[in-house]
């Protein structure tokens, strides 16, 4: 089997601290714009309203996210008439898990 063939580690890098701390930035640029969430087999479509302070949050956490969870991989998209910004996460069995465990559930959370 070659280096290719072998399984994605499904894992955040983050330490417990830095966790704790990037939930609180995460509740604090996302939690305002937060609309709703779709799951499908390989990952989730997390629904955010269409603003430019909404795409400027999904951009700021993705471009961290990608330094703690380098297995997945991220699209931002908005289209007309831009009543949302959309970011889907996707990534080897086991992402949409723990996205949904990680992020979804605390922003449904905060969001009820």
């Amino acid at each position: 089997m070659s280096q290719n063939d072998s399984p994605t580690d499904i894992a955040c890098t983050l330490t417990e601290e830095q966790e704790k701390e990037r939930s609180e930035e995460v509740r604090s640029l996302l939690i305002t714009s937060y609309v709703g969430f779709d799951e499908f087999e390989n990952g989730l479509k997390l629904r955010f309203d269409g603003t430019d302070e909404s795409l400027r949050a999904v951009a700021e956490f993705t471009s961290s996210e990608l330094k703690c969870c380098a297995f997945a991989e991220y699209a931002i998209s908005v289209s007309p008439p831009y009543e949302e910004t959309i970011l889907t996460i996707t990534g080897p069995e086991g992402t949409r898990q723990m996205f949904r465990d990680g992020l979804v559930d605390r922003l449904e959370a905060e969001a009820s």
